[in-house]
């Protein structure tokens, strides 16, 4: 039978293990569906890159803050994160609602449009529950 310092030490141990995991699974997954919403259509992502003006527009936020600007912002508020925080993310150029979905119409400048969205932010959205299915299972291979 085991001490009751050492089972103390083994649930202290398995907690200490569980945190670590959760806060792997945290930032792995927030990570991946940052980076293939940020991904250009010609590396196999939904992205539309002419330009490079919408990609470079990204902003990242940490419970509530949103300074953290440029293609890979998300990495730094991530990094910054813990659990429990809220991690924010969007582009501000003009036209990035039109690129998510789409616009059929005319625009304030009288020109006509017939635009199909590409759904870059929701297409990575929806993979959420198994980008962190994936992240868990990374995340019980690397502590078992």
């Amino acid at each position: 039978m085991a001490s009751p310092q050492t089972f103390s030490a083994q649930v202290s141990e398995w907690v200490r293990q569980t945190e670590s995991r959760m806060e792997m699974v945290f930032k792995a997954s927030s990570q991946e569906v940052f980076s293939r919403a940020q991904t250009p259509k010609a590396q196999g992502g939904n992205l539309p890159v002419d330009t490079g003006n919408l990609r470079n527009t990204f902003v990242a936020g940490l419970n509530g803050t949103t300074s953290l600007t440029g293609p890979d912002a998300y990495i730094a508020a991530i990094a910054g994160s813990q659990l429990g925080d809220r991690i924010t993310g969007g582009w501000t150029a003009e036209y990035a609602p039109r690129m998510e979905f789409g616009f059929v119409g005319q625009d304030s400048l009288g020109r006509t449009y017939n635009q199909e969205g590409n759904g870059f932010v929701r297409k990575a959205v929806m993979d959420w529950q198994s980008i962190v299915t994936e992240m868990s299972n990374r995340a019980k291979a690397r502590f078992t």
